[in-house]
C-alpha cells in the first residue's frame, strides 16, 4: 500500500507533454448530471483571497472577457488549460451550463455551473468539476469551486476563492480516510494547487486594475 501511495504522490508532480488538439468530448462521454456536491466542510478545501483596486463591475467585465485558457497562468507542475467546448447552448454563464475543459497533458474534465448571481455589492460564481480522464486525478471524485466577489466601501473588490475536493474512498489516498485527506492536502492542495490559485487571482487583479486605470467600465 505504501508503494502505491508514493507512486500516486509522485504522479501529482507530473504534468505530461503538451498536446495541441481540438477540445472534444472524451470517448465514452456521458450526458449524466454531475454528482450532488456535499457541503464544503465535508470536503478537503482551500481558500485564497485577494483585494483588487477596481470596483466590482470592472472586475466582472474583465473576467467575462477572459478565456479560461488565458485566465490560469501556466504552472510548472500542473497541466494548463488548452481550450474548452460548450456542451449546452449559449455561454457558460447560467446554472446548468456545461463544458468540456481540455488540458495540456491530453486529458479532459467536465465542468458545470451551479450558481451565477450578481448584485451591486456581491457576485457569486460556483461550479463543479468531475469526470477527470487524467490518471493523476483518479483519486478525486469531484471538486467544487466557489468565487465570491464583494464590493468594498473603498471602491475596491474583495475576492474569496474556495476550492474543495471530494476524495474517492476506494482509491489511494482517499481509502486512508482522514489520513489520506491530510496527505492530499499537504502534498497537492497546499502545494502546487495553492500556487495555481494564487497565480490566477494575481492575474485577475492585474487585468482588472489595468482596465480600471484606463477608465474602462
Amino acid at each position: 500500500m505504501r508503494a502505491r501511495l508514493m507512486t500516486w504522490l509522485a504522479m501529482l508532480g507530473v504534468s505530461g507533454p503538451a498536446v495541441a488538439a481540438p477540445c472534444v468530448p472524451p470517448v465514452g462521454y456521458s450526458k449524466a448530471p454531475p454528482p450532488a456536491p456535499l457541503p464544503v466542510e465535508r470536503l478537503v478545501s482551500r481558500v485564497e483571497t485577494i483585494r483588487i483596486k477596481a470596483p466590482l463591475p470592472v472586475v466582472l467585465a474583465s473576467i467575462a472577457e477572459t478565456k479560461l485558457e488565458d485566465a490560469i497562468p501556466p504552472q510548472k507542475n500542473l497541466p494548463s488549460v488548452t481550450g474548452t467546448r460548450l456542451l449546452t447552448p449559449g455561454a457558460f454563464d447560467f446554472p446548468g451550463a456545461r463544458r468540456i475543459v481540455c488540458l495540456s497533458d491530453g486529458s479532459t474534465l467536465m465542468e458545470q455551473l451551479l450558481e451565477n448571481r450578481a448584485s451591486a455589492t456581491e457576485a457569486r460564481f460556483r461550479y463543479i468539476v468531475w469526470n477527470y480522464t487524467s490518471a493523476t486525478a483518479r483519486p478525486i471524485s469531484y471538486a467544487v469551486g466557489d468565487f465570491v466577489r464583494t464590493q468594498l466601501l473603498t471602491g475596491e473588490t474583495h475576492v474569496r476563492w474556495t476550492y474543495a475536493f471530494k476524495m474517492n474512498r476506494t482509491r489511494l489516498p482517499g481509502v486512508l480516510g482522514f489520513v489520506g485527506d491530510q496527505l492530499f492536502r499537504w502534498w497537492f492542495l497546499d502545494g502546487d494547487y495553492a500556487q495555481m490559485m494564487r497565480a490566477t487571482l494575481a492575474a485577475d487583479k492585474q487585468r482588472a486594475e489595468k482596465r480600471a486605470s484606463k477608465g474602462r467600465p
